[in-house]
């Protein structure tokens, strides 16, 4: 893969609600600061800010087409700072950026690849200031916790399709997440750009075409059966939402979908590493 450095001038996506196509995330996005999580798993640093006279402010936010994050730093205006870098738990430079003259704020990029966008892997990264007279390294750690909220049918909610299943699912950590791939019974789906879900927000996971009535996508019976579907929403630094919905398939008239019963989540959704926005 190759680096990309994100461009300072970049301006940051800060949606309301971004719809999860195909297994993408509609989330009530946006930035803030980095915070230690005390939740199940949670990391053990607070943010950079916290942890440096140096700096003023850390958030994350989506950048340019969507499918790029970036970790926006600023630093206090009493240095002269020279440059940024994200240092990787195995010592790798991942991204890095310059001040120019006068500058106090900047970007880093968050995910890699022209085309991929892999995302910052989960681990006990470092932050690597340097200025005039100033060199220091900060924790920065990634993750959160997400849970199950609720599951709705498309036809009950604005932003999704009405032939598509909706999994909403809360940040119940301190520090910003993003979900990036949906799975149904063990099958990857494509997904959408992914989008920042700030702690105690939600965001609408939408599994499309799931409830759709057309007959080539209802199970083979003669007439009525019920099947409980894995769904399984997964994040950028956080442990997986995995749940199961038991959806009733009627044949006796082409093909009927329906949702039957409360959904049961299944695993517990508990980052071991946490950094955030």
């Amino acid at each position: 893969m190759t680096h990309k450095t994100i461009p300072r001038n970049s301006s940051i996506d800060r949606r309301t609600v971004l719809g999860l196509l195909s297994g993408s995330l509609a989330a009530l996005a946006g930035c803030s600061g980095l915070a230690a999580d005390s939740g199940e798993g949670g990391g053990n640093a607070g943010p950079p800010e916290e942890q440096s006279e140096y700096i003023e402010e850390t958030s994350i936010g989506v950048v340019e087409n969507g499918r790029q994050l970036a970790l926006e730093v600023a630093v206090t205006d009493e240095i002269n700072p020279s440059s940024v870098s994200i240092i990787t738990e195995s010592g790798r430079e991942f991204s890095s950026d310059y001040f120019s003259p006068g500058e106090t704020r900047t970007r880093l990029s968050l995910t890699e690849g022209e085309d991929s966008h892999e995302p910052l892997p989960r681990g006990q990264h470092k932050l690597y200031l340097r200025g005039d007279d100033v060199e220091t390294e900060l924790p920065l750690e990634l993750g959160t916790s997400f849970k199950l909220d609720e599951v709705v049918p498309g036809t009950e909610h604005e932003e999704i399709r009405d032939d598509s299943l909706g999994v909403i699912v809360r940040n119940v950590g301190q520090r910003t997440g993003a979900a990036v791939r949906t799975i149904v019974n063990g099958e990857n789906k494509d997904s959408d750009p992914f989008a920042p879900v700030k702690p105690g927000e939600t965001g609408v996971v939408e599994f499309t075409f799931l409830l759709n009535d057309r007959v080539a996508n209802c199970v083979t019976v003669e007439e009525t059966t019920e099947r409980a579907e894995e769904l399984r929403v997964e994040f950028l630094w956080s442990d997986p939402v995995i749940l199961t919905q038991t959806i009733s398939y009627d044949n006796s008239k082409g093909c009927k979908k329906s949702l039957v019963g409360e959904p049961e989540e299944i695993t517990a959704t508990s980052a071991e590493t946490e950094m955030e926005t």
